[in-house]
């Protein structure tokens, strides 16, 4: 039995119990963990605005057989991500990713790094490549990329890849597309994660659903 005290951002979060909740967070030092947060449905609950989904919040866990939350302190609440439904989607792309490819008790604090940059990148500049590099970056930090990983793509599509992959967010954001191959990059894409958790994703679904 041990009290620590951890880092981490609000992946997904279920009812449970009459006044429960279980979070599922990625945290920096544990990797991806399951918290019992006791009470947070409780209108009384102090603590229920400081774990809602994708805040980065400041975890006091109680470690037994399972993780209970003591206390939580937000840190970063990213409000302009949850300001409408488009960005909203956006968000929740982002930390479905981290949730379907991270294995539990997975420690990775590059991951965990990456994750935080870019929400603090779309809190300020949204732009689609920049989710583009982020799934590169990501399935390349979890072992599921190389530069091969996709068969029969042409010079240019594959050295776009690469560049997702390899350089800063600064030269990302100079990197320009038109609609054709914006749409081509986020489809191939979307079929290689698809492919790689052999399932669909909700929140690609949920954006077909607004673009309607």
């Amino acid at each position: 039995m041990a009290t620590i005290t951890t880092e981490g951002i609000v992946l997904k979060r279920r009812d449970f119990g009459e006044a429960d909740r279980v979070l599922t967070a990625l945290t920096k030092q544990h990797g991806k963990i399951s918290i019992i947060a006791r009470g947070v449905r409780r209108i009384t609950s102090r603590r229920a605005g400081n774990i809602e989904l994708l805040n980065r919040v400041k975890l006091h866990l109680f470690k037994a057989k399972n993780y209970t939350l003591t206390e939580a302190e937000a840190i970063e609440t990213f409000p302009r991500l949850k300001s409408n439904i488009t960005l909203s989607t956006t968000a929740f792309h982002i930390i479905e990713l981290v949730d379907r490819l991270v294995a539990e008790n997975q420690i990775n604090p590059f991951v965990y790094d990456l994750t935080v940059t870019i929400l603090k990148i779309l809190e300020k500049n949204p732009r689609q490549i920049f989710i583009r590099s982020f799934e590169v970056k990501l399935l390349s930090l979890l072992g599921f990329w190389s530069p091969n990983a996709i068969h029969d793509l042409s010079d240019e599509t594959r050295k776009l890849l690469t560049d997702l992959e390899q350089k800063s967010w600064g030269e990302i954001n100079q990197i320009r597309l038109n609609e054709a191959k914006a749409q081509n990059l986020e489809m191939l894409m979307r079929s290689f994660i698809e492919k790689t958790i052999e399932s669909n994703l909700k929140s690609v679904q949920v954006m077909k659903k607004i673009k309607l």
